[in-house]
């Protein structure tokens, strides 16, 4: 469903394959998840127009990568730092000014966290306890 002049989706866009790819659209909201655990591995929803993403995206058990570069998003919920299973999180070009503490804890699973071109200003305070386990690791404070 990527590359098209998609404004909405609904909810049952859930119920789709392992792999969600609504890049390149319009998107400005998404609907949060309401099923507990999906078999969603994948998420890409970049390059819309996103402000927030709702808290409960970690309901996405299943959910290994996720990719919400290239939006609008001015801050991101505690709670996407508590997904147990993402292993690639990219947080690149967005309007971000700071991380969650909880994105601290992230650490122990994940392989590739890229938030550069945003505007932070800080790291999360426990960011020294931030261990990863290849891959890498970008962040650029202003």
């Amino acid at each position: 469903m990527s590359h098209n002049l998609i404004k909405k989706y609904t909810k049952n866009m859930y119920k789709l394959p392992i792999t969600l790819d609504l890049s390149h659209n319009r998107l400005k909201k998404m609907t949060p998840p309401k099923m507990k655990g999906p078999l969603i591995h994948k998420v890409d929803v970049s390059h819309n127009q996103l402000s927030q993403i709702p808290s409960n995206f970690n309901n996405l058990q299943c959910m290994t990568r996720l990719d919400l570069s290239n939006n609008q998003l001015e801050e991101i919920s505690e709670q996407l730092g508590l997904t147990k299973y993402i292993r690639w999180l990219d947080l690149s070009r967005n309007l971000l000014v700071e991380l969650p503490e909880s994105f601290c804890a992230l650490g122990y699973a994940i392989d590739e966290l890229h938030v550069t071109n945003n505007r932070l200003t800080t790291l999360p305070q426990n960011v020294d306890n931030f261990k990863v386990t290849g891959g890498c690791v970008e962040f650029a404070v202003k």
